[in-house]
Formats: C-alpha cells, sequence, structure tokens
C-alpha cells in the first residue's frame, strides 16, 4: 500500500484525479437528470466538442507552460479558423491541403505579432492578446465581409463530422493524432523540454544557452496556429461558420487546462491534462442544458468554476511547487 502511494505522489496521475472524478461524477449526475444521458450518441457529442477544444488547448497550455501568460486571442483565432478557412476551400475538397496550410499561417502570423509585442515590446500578455484578438476580429470582418460559411464540400463535412464507427466521428481520430504528436514533440523533443525549462526558470533557461526570445515567441505561434486549426475542424463538424462563433473557446481552453492540472504560472502541465478538463466542461455544459439552464446561466456557472480552479491552483502545494 505505502508503495502504491509513494507512486500515486511521484506521478502525474495527482493532477489527473480530479478531473477524472468530476467526468464520472457528471456522467452519474446527468443520467439521473436525463436518463440516456450516458447513451453513446450523446457521449459522441460531448467527446466531438471536447476535441475541438482539445486542440486550442494546445496552444494555451505551451503559451501558459512556457511564459506563465495568457493567451486571450484563441477565441478569436477559432472564428477566423473557421471563416477564412471556408474561404480558402473555394467549396472544393481538392482545396483542403491550401485551407490547412492557409489557416496554420495565417494564425501562425497572428500568434507571431502576439509573440513580439509580449517579448520584444514588453507588453503584458493579457493586453497584447486582447487588442490581438480584436485585430483579428476586424481582419476575419473585412475578408468575409460578416457574412456565415455556408458552401462547404460535402465531402469535407462527412470526413470531420460523419459518424464511422457507431456513433463516433472522425473529428475524434483527427484529434487524437493531432494531440498525440503535440504531446510527443512536447516530452521528447529539445524544444518540448525548453518550453518547460522556460516556464520554471526563464533566468536558468537563458543561462543553459536556451534562446528564450525564440521559444517565447514561438509558443504564440503555436498557439495561433492550433486556434485557427481547431476552428476549420470545427466549421467542417458544424457544417456552417459565422463571426465570433469561436469566442467562448478563450475561457474554456483556459479553464480547461487548468482543470488538468497545468500551473498558472508556468513551467508544469500536460496535454493529456487539458485534454481531461476539455471533457468535464463539455459534459458540465451538457449537464447544465439538461437542467434546463438558459445561456446566460451556464456562462456564469462555468465562470465561476474557472474562478474557483484558478483559486485551488494558486493555493494548492502540488500546484505551486
Amino acid at each position: 500500500m505505502k508503495k502504491v502511494k509513494a507512486i500515486y505522489k511521484n506521478s502525474s496521475l495527482q493532477s489527473y484525479l480530479p478531473g477524472i472524478l468530476a467526468i464520472f461524477a457528471l456522467l452519474i449526475l446527468g443520467q439521473i437528470l436525463r436518463p440516456g444521458f450516458a447513451s453513446s450518441g450523446n457521449i459522441s457529442s460531448i467527446l466531438n466538442l471536447a476535441c475541438v477544444l482539445s486542440i486550442v488547448c494546445i496552444g494555451q497550455l505551451v503559451v501558459i507552460v512556457g511564459t506563465g501568460g495568457i493567451d486571450l486571442s484563441t477565441g478569436a483565432n477559432v472564428s477566423m479558423g473557421a471563416l477564412v478557412g471556408s474561404l480558402l476551400l473555394f467549396g472544393k475538397i481538392s482545396c483542403l491541403p491550401l485551407a490547412v496550410a492557409g489557416t496554420l499561417v495565417i494564425g501562425g502570423t497572428a500568434g507571431l505579432i502576439n509573440g513580439i509585442g509580449v517579448r520584444y515590446f514588453k507588453i503584458p500578455a493579457l493586453a497584447m492578446t486582447l487588442f490581438m484578438a480584436t485585430i483579428i476580429d476586424g481582419f476575419t470582418m473585412a475578408v468575409t465581409k460578416g457574412k456565415p460559411s455556408l458552401n462547404l464540400p460535402v465531402m469535407f463535412k462527412e470526413m470531420i463530422g460523419k459518424p464511422f464507427i457507431g456513433k463516433f466521428c472522425p473529428i475524434i481520430l483527427i484529434a487524437f493524432v493531432i494531440i498525440v504528436l503535440t504531446e510527443l514533440v512536447l516530452r521528447k523533443t529539445v524544444f518540448g523540454k525548453s518550453i518547460y525549462m522556460l516556464g520554471s526558470n526563464i533566468r536558468a533557461a537563458g543561462l543553459c544557452g536556451l534562446r528564450v526570445s525564440v521559444i517565447s515567441v514561438l509558443v504564440y505561434v503555436i498557439s495561433g496556429a492550433m486556434s485557427c486549426l481547431a476552428g476549420l475542424i470545427l466549421v467542417g463538424y458544424v457544417g456552417s461558420g459565422q463571426m465570433n462563433m469561436g469566442n467562448t473557446y478563450t475561457m474554456l481552453s483556459i479553464a480547461a487546462v487548468v482543470i488538468g492540472g497545468t500551473k498558472v504560472t508556468g513551467g508544469k502541465g500536460t496535454l493529456a491534462g487539458g485534454v481531461i478538463g476539455s471533457i468535464v466542461l463539455m459534459l458540465l455544459s451538457s449537464v447544465l442544458t439538461s437542467m434546463g439552464m438558459p445561456e446566460g446561466a451556464r456562462q456564469f456557472v462555468q465562470g465561476l468554476i474557472l474562478l474557483v480552479v484558478l483559486v485551488i491552483n494558486c493555493r494548492l502545494p502540488r500546484f505551486r511547487q
């Protein structure tokens, strides 16, 4: 028993356990409130939306872990990826590579501007990314003239949202591949380890010869690119895109990574935890909907939960180590 406790204490399970318990508790509560809540169809819908959020969490995670900052432009990037990415498809599935490359470049460029502003011009991350969100929204409005994207190739929508194993859609497989590859980069490459070192102690990272400024900028580039890509995937799943459709993903991505055990001051966090946090939030939203709560009430509860989690994150010793 002592050996098991020691393994638990020294493993990431300690950070994941609250989220895992929350998932089971919400599933049970949802089933009690609405019989059939835990059906494969409903779980599939929840997982599909959690997959989109998990991809957004990639960017938010590397920014928080690597710099201790927060990217408030992720939601705007999601909307831009959904609308501008749809335009780059030109109604043809053959243009999908162009759309994917285009969203990554556009989102990465927005992230590059964020990173340069934060690192070189010393603009506080919250202010820089908040201003950038406004600029991105303006760019998206100018390019699309505010029109929703409706002319999506049927095959594109089927590639992402058509069930292929029971009620489960390809979006789950797409997200799984992206998440696994990202986790490998973070855990097994010099660049990934450098992000954690930078977030743990920026001065020590500089003394070790790490290119602090380059890494600090690149984490924002990754955030912008991944958020924009998530928007393209989201529009393929939903079937249409509109202005501000990604706004909620800013707060949700922050909440998800924090629920998953990410240290808000940087240096600690895993993408697996972000995935768990994403599932928790999507389950919570579904449960609140089952209770008949209106949109405003759901946002209030989610915001309150984020506040509580942030307080716990900052106060518990395991997060301050």
